[in-house]
Formats: C-alpha cells, structure tokens, sequence
C-alpha cells in the first residue's frame, strides 16, 4: 500500500507506538521482537511526553487511543487493515474530543477548542513563514495556505496516522515469526469500498448547505480525507495500467516529482487522480483490464 511513500508522511510516534504494541500482542516471545518492541516503546513514549503546547498534549493523548484502538481490533475482531485503521482512527477521534470536552475543559475552560484552533494556525504560519525565506514569490499563498492547513488539521492527523498505522503494520509484519495478520498488499491493489463514494456527496452537500461552522469544518475534512484516498485510488489505477502497457514505475515516480515542481501540472494532476478514483467505483478500470488480459502476471 506504498508503504515508503508512507514514511515520510507519518510522525515518528505514530509508527512507533503502534508497532510496539502490535509486537507486543503477538503470540511471538523471542528475544527479537521483545527487543524491538520495547526500543521503539520507549522512544515513542519519549518523543509523546517531550514539553509542547495544548495541542501537542492533544496528539499524545490520541497517538496513544488509537493505537489502543487499532491493536485491539487487530488482536480481538481482525479485518482489513484499511477498514481496521479507519475504525481506530474514528474511534480515537471521537475519545480525544470527549477528553477534550470533558476533561481538559475544566483544566483549559470554555476556550479550549479556540486555543486548540489557534494553535494549529500558529503552527501552519511557522510552517509557511520558513518556506517563505526560502521561496519568497510564496508570500501569495501565505494567508489561503495557512487558513486550509489550520482548518484540516484534524483530517491532516486521521491521514497521518494512516499512514503510521500502514508502516507499523508492515514493520511487525517482518519482524515478528508470527504476526496478527498479513502483510499489506501492493499498492496498485489499493481501494476505499465503493460506499465511501456517499461520503463525497455528504460532503458537497454541507458546502452548499446553510449548516454551521462547525458541520462546513467537519465536512471540510472528510472531504479531505476521502479526497486523499480518493487520490490514492486513482494513483493506483494509473500504476496498474502503465505496468500493463510497460511504463516503469520509476518513469512515473519522476513524471509526478516533475509535476510538483509545477503548479499547473499539479493543479490538473490531483483533480484528475481523484476524478478517476471516484469514478472507478462504478466502471472497475483494473477489473475490466485484468478481464482483458486473462493470462498476464
């Protein structure tokens, strides 16, 4: 599931973490993985309890709820890993806000979501302000880029921990003798279920709905995260056929890092791959090539 694309993506603790606690839940008592279970234990334990501000305490606190979440799920109602991620992710998404709400409101008080907000803007104009000294033409997109880092920040950590619990999954695969599952498949097979296509409505829906601001933010960031995944799909649809007609995936590599140098390239880059993940869950694009082409590998 491009597992090394994943690697730049997710944080240090949200792989780590995970990992640890996934070792740990394996049958597997040798010295080699209680060695790395308890290494990578630790330093994600070390790396969460680091002073930050509210909203690093927030992160820690939901790092370590999903992967409770995941690793409990994995051990005790085992699925595929895409749908035990995103149960784990939604599960410890709605406990960080009770814990926020409930717990943290007496000690940060009415303000706690506002200060919360805040600091996610503050931590997306540092962020802008070091790009601009490298780049200063980029001063145009401060203010836009700023608003929509801050405003998905929420659907910024769900794609990160993704990405995190991919590459623990992966990791205790190789290095446990009997891990909870299989390893993940590759990632020309990537797919979200085709029901997740109705998320996408729901999330057109609330942009043009006269709701609050709090159901356009929350509709901003599923349609976030489902347009990532729906990027995803298209990604892998367009690998499948170009390894079918004998493009290299190294040629594709080099063709996306030269959009990205672009921003015309990439602005009809990203819509297209999305487009087309969504409109595969009508017309079945690698399904209807592998009809075509029975006796290929």
């Amino acid at each position: 599931m491009g597992v090394i694309a994943f690697a730049v993506w997710a944080p240090p603790s949200l792989v780590g973490l995970p990992c640890a606690a996934l070792l740990a839940a394996t049958p597997d008592r040798s010295a080699r993985t209680r060695i790395a279970a308890a290494l990578l234990g630790v330093t994600s334990i070390a790396l969460l309890a680091l002073p930050g501000g509210r909203l690093a305490a927030v992160i820690a606190a939901y790092t370590v709820l999903v992967t409770a979440a995941f690793v409990a799920g994995a051990a005790l109602a085992p699925t595929t890993f895409l749908r035990q991620a995103l149960r784990a992710i939604a599960a410890a998404g709605v406990a960080t806000a009770v814990l926020i709400q409930v717990v943290w409101g007496h000690v940060w008080g009415t303000e706690g979501w506002g200060s919360l907000a805040w600091d996610a803007t503050r931590e997306a104009g540092l962020m802008m302000r070091f790009i601009v000294e490298l780049r200063p033409e980029a001063i145009t997109l401060y203010e836009p880029v700023v608003r929509f880092v801050s405003a998905t920040t929420p659907g910024m950590l769900a794609l990160q921990s993704l990405a995190g619990l991919a590459l623990a999954w992966q990791w205790h695969v190789q290095l446990a003798a009997q891990p909870l599952g299989a390893p993940l498949a590759r990632f020309r097979e990537f797919r979200i279920g085709d029901g997740w296509v109705w998320g996408v409505v729901a999330w057109l829906g609330l942009l043009v709905a006269p709701v609050s601001g709090v159901l356009k933010l929350a509709g901003t960031n599923l349609g976030f995260v489902l347009g990532a995944l729906y990027v995803l799909r298209g990604a892998a649809i367009v690998l499948s056929f170009a390894q079918a007609v004998g493009v290299s995936a190294i040629t594709l590599v080099i063709a996306a890092a030269a959009a990205a140098t672009l921003a015309l390239p990439l602005l009809f880059l990203i819509p297209g791959l999305c487009t087309l993940g969504i409109t595969d869950t009508w017309y079945q694009y690698r399904r209807r090539l592998a009809a075509r082409r029975p006796n290929a590998p």
